[in-house]
């Protein structure tokens, strides 16, 4: 068995640190995707009031409208991949009677596509700091 050399551990190192630095990113763009998710949940309308500062309508409609399977298309829909076991906390209890349908959602995705996706991606470039999430 061979010592590793000083520039070995150095260049172990290295990785070791790039390998997290990635790792924290690609966790904080997930998690920027759910803070808006909460939002919608909740209906508060964003940080600072930012669906009203980007022109985003009718979003209290979305309160208490959210499940698993509606989280996951909204993420799609912005672009975002998360997985299914950080949705579930957008369950309901078995019974639970949604106001809006699943088309509901889509036609207000569609009617607010573009004022989303600018906020989706400023958000994600708050959380992340501006560095690239991709």
């Amino acid at each position: 068995m061979s010592i590793p050399t000083l520039e070995k551990v150095s260049e172990m190192n290295k990785r070791y640190e790039n390998m997290k630095r990635v790792n924290t990113l690609r966790s904080e763009a997930p998690l920027a995707m759910i803070a808006l998710l909460d939002e919608l949940e909740d209906g508060t309308g964003g940080d600072y009031h930012g669906f009203t500062t980007w022109n985003i309508e009718g979003y209290q409609r979305l309160k208490g409208q959210l499940n698993s399977y509606r989280a996951q298309k909204i993420s799609q829909f912005l672009g975002r991949t998360i997985s299914k076991q950080k949705l579930l906390k957008y369950a309901k209890p078995k019974g639970y009677v949604y106001s809006l349908t699943n088309e509901d959602i889509n036609n207000w995705l569609n009617d607010n596509r573009d004022p989303l996706l600018n906020y989706s991606t400023f958000n994600i470039q708050v959380m992340t700091q501006g560095r690239k999430s991709n």
